[in-house]
C-alpha cells in the first residue's frame, strides 16, 4: 500500500540552490520529511528546513537571507578593523 505523500516546500538549500516544492513522506510526528528527486536516493529535511505552505517557506527564505547578510556584515566589520603590523 502506498504511503501518504504530502507536498512540502524545502528551504534547507534556500541560499545556495533555492527553495523547491516536492512530494514527501512525513515522519517523526511531522518533524521530518523524506523525499526523492527523480529516481535518486532518499533525502531528508528536518524541523525548520521544510514547510507545508509556500508562504511559510518564502518567509523562512527571507529570514535566512537576513541572517546571512547580518553575518557577512559582522565579518566585514571585523576585517575592516584589522590592523597589520610586521613583528621585528
Amino acid at each position: 500500500d502506498r504511503e501518504e505523500m504530502t507536498i512540502v516546500y524545502v528551504t534547507k538549500y534556500a541560499l545556495t540552490e533555492g527553495p523547491f516544492k516536492v512530494d514527501a513522506r512525513l515522519a517523526v510526528d511531522g518533524e521530518m520529511a523524506e523525499y526523492r528527486i527523480g529516481s535518486g536516493y532518499a533525502q531528508y529535511a528536518h524541523g525548520k528546513e521544510f514547510w507545508l505552505t509556500q508562504e511559510e517557506a518564502i518567509a523562512d527564505c527571507e529570514r535566512r537571507r537576513k541572517a546571512k547578510i547580518a553575518s557577512i556584515e559582522k565579518q566585514k566589520a571585523k576585517l575592516e578593523k584589522m590592523v597589520f603590523a610586521i613583528k621585528e
